[in-house]
């Protein structure tokens, strides 16, 4: 049977807003009628919030509502939801065990303090009774699922038209949910693995996750990030976890609970600053690891390596991974770690303009490249050798990819202009400045390798990071930063055989028909590398228009003595040449120009 969705008439609307008296009035003759009134914003929670009050996933919810949309208005009335009165001479106790419930489940799902006295023949919603669920804590079985169960006697249940998904299956579908939805927590492709954690599997899907493919978070520390998602949701599936751990590896103890709860409360508690989960990811893998503690311990030995990357002061760091502690502190005073600076850039991300208008954005950031022994956020230095012979040999060609670093002082992510543009298909898109340099940059390396360079790869945050700061540039041609080989390699060339080409990205959002591309300079030694970079671009990529122009620029001045040139390669608030510059074809065309320039520059 389908129930259509009706909302509440004007003399209800206004009754919400009466007395506190007139509402708890209004809910309870609710109840009588097995109707739920939403008194939230369908924006703020959502109908997969109200589906887990009744420990349902959001398809049986719906199908048992007869609701087609998630969405909701305040006032709504869902009908159809399950209810119960309560029998003569029995109390609240005897319903919720009835039920399948603890005392305090059916409390929480009817909005009712501890004290509660029910009055006789009352009626309370309850959790359904053919959902397969005997505790909150215990798995839920999908309705649709199931084959029809035959009514005759001593009938069993037939088995699921779907297996179980396995522990690697349920941790690579969770991931997924949190890496392309915005608030996955609570949505229906989240909801359908992450319900099936249960106290036989709990261990083997937190383990699972830790193992996935360029994966740098726990289960605990993903849920908690996904910070468009209700704050409630994200506590009550982190909790979820716990207890189901607990159950399966037999570590329950309250006291540890609420040392965990308390834990978490904090975190979440705070005004400013991201959760942190190394705490609560400690107390999980002590239950999973009791030994772990213990150095010596077989266990802790057998440990999968944690996620590298190497420093940039000339490979005397130790090696960087998402658990090093960098000098960057929360708003609670506490110092945080790579992954955790990586994880604030994913989430600051999410909050930027360009990503407004992008259903479901897939936002990517590098770890910090830290450097642990002067404990700053440094530029990403790279050496790529050459691939081929050509008439760049013996040259040395340094290219910095603008933007797309961690500012030092604090920790913030670099990832320039970000703007929201239509695509081919006419769908919004974000156009990242950082990665749009970088592929660019990429290109043009392997042009010139190809033709015999040696190409130095640079990048970071000019602004206020590990470039300007700390003079990144001067150390850097000086021989003072990068791996020995690089250093070595800097020391024994020319500086008459060295050049500094660092790319961004145009955005001039006031002028959006524009197809400007600039080519700036500050030394007089920049000059005919400009003037060359600007008559290649016009003889060969005629899609902009590009011009030189004389600049004061940090990364000019800081690269004495060898000739350098900025390149803003294109308005990318143009939405008619943004697929041009996002097109690999366009982008190889673009910098075999910039290449041909550089190669006349250095052999005239």
């Amino acid at each position: 049977m389908v129930f259509q969705i009706t909302s509440v008439g004007a003399s209800t609307n206004s009754s919400l807003t009466e007395t506190k008296k007139d509402i708890e009035k209004l809910k309870k003759e609710a109840r009588a009628k097995g109707e739920y009134i939403v008194t939230v914003s369908g924006d703020e929670k959502g109908l997969t919030a109200i589906a887990r009050k009744f420990n349902m996933s959001l398809a049986d919810f719906k199908k048992m509502t007869g609701l087609t949309k998630d969405t909701l208005t305040k006032g709504q009335v869902i009908k159809n939801v399950p209810h119960e009165k309560i029998p003569d001479g029995k109390g609240l106790k005897y319903l919720a065990e009835k039920n399948g419930m603890t005392l305090d489940e059916l409390l929480k799902l009817n909005g009712l303090p501890k004290n509660y006295q029910p009055s006789k023949g009352e009626y309370f919603y309850v959790y359904p009774k053919d959902t397969g669920v005997e505790k909150k804590s215990e798995k839920i079985i999908e309705k649709k699922d199931l084959k029809q169960v035959k009514k005759s006697e001593g009938s069993d249940i037939q088995k699921k038209e779907t297996p179980s998904l396995s522990p690697q299956n349920i941790a690579e579908q969770i991931k997924e949910a949190v890496s392309s939805n915005y608030g996955a927590v609570g949505k229906e492709d989240f909801s359908k693995a992450f319900l099936q954690i249960n106290e036989k599997n709990a261990k083997q899907v937190i383990k699972a996750y830790d193992e996935l493919p360029d994966n740098d978070e726990s289960l605990i520390n993903a849920i908690s990030s996904e910070v468009w998602s209700s704050k409630d949701l994200r506590k009550d599936a982190i909790m979820n976890v716990y207890d189901n751990l607990a159950k399966q590896t037999k570590k329950v103890n309250l006291t540890k609970r609420q040392e965990f709860k308390a834990e978490l409360d904090k975190q979440f508690g705070k005004l400013i600053g991201m959760v942190n989960t190394e705490k609560l990811d400690s107390m999980i893998n002590d239950m999973i690891n009791p030994q772990k503690e213990n150095n010596s311990s077989k266990d802790a030995s057998k440990s999968d390596p944690p996620e590298i990357l190497k420093s940039s002061n000339g490979g005397n760091s130790k090696d960087i991974t998402t658990s090093t502690l960098t000098n960057i502190k929360d708003g609670s005073g506490n110092y945080v770690t790579a992954g955790t600076l990586r994880k604030w850039a994913i989430n600051s991300g999410k909050n930027d303009k360009g990503f407004s208008k992008v259903e479901n954005p897939y936002i990517v950031r590098p770890l910090p490249n830290y450097n642990t022994e002067t404990k700053k956020i440094e530029a990403l230095t790279e050496l790529r050798e050459p691939t081929g012979n050509g008439d760049l040999e013996g040259k040395v060609i340094i290219l910095n990819s603008g933007h797309g670093g961690y500012q030092q002082n604090n920790g913030y992510f670099d990832p320039g202009t970000v703007l929201s543009v239509k695509n081919a298909e006419g769908k919004e898109m974000p156009i990242e400045e950082w990665r749009v340099a970088e592929s660019f940059v990429d290109k043009l390396s392997d042009e010139l390798r190809n033709r015999g360079a040696n190409v130095i790869f640079v990048s970071g945050a000019v602004r206020n990071g590990g470039m300007a700061k700390q003079h990144y540039l001067e150390n850097l041609i000086a021989g003072k930063k990068g791996s020995d080989e690089l250093r070595e390699l800097i020391s024994d060339t020319d500086k008459s055989d060295m050049l500094f080409l660092s790319v961004h990205v145009e955005s001039a959002k006031e002028r959006p028909n524009s197809r400007m591309c600039t080519v700036r300079y500050s030394k007089n030694i920049d000059k005919e590398l400009s003037d060359n970079i600007n008559k290649h671009l016009n003889k060969g990529f005629m899609a902009l228009t590009p011009e030189v122009t004389h600049d004061n620029l940090y990364v000019n001045n800081a690269t004495k003595g060898i000739p350098s040139s900025l390149l803003e390669i294109g308005n990318i608030a143009n939405g008619d040449i943004t697929n041009s510059l996002l097109s690999s074809y366009d982008q190889k065309k673009y910098m075999k120009c910039v290449a041909d320039a550089i190669e006349e520059t250095m052999n005239n």
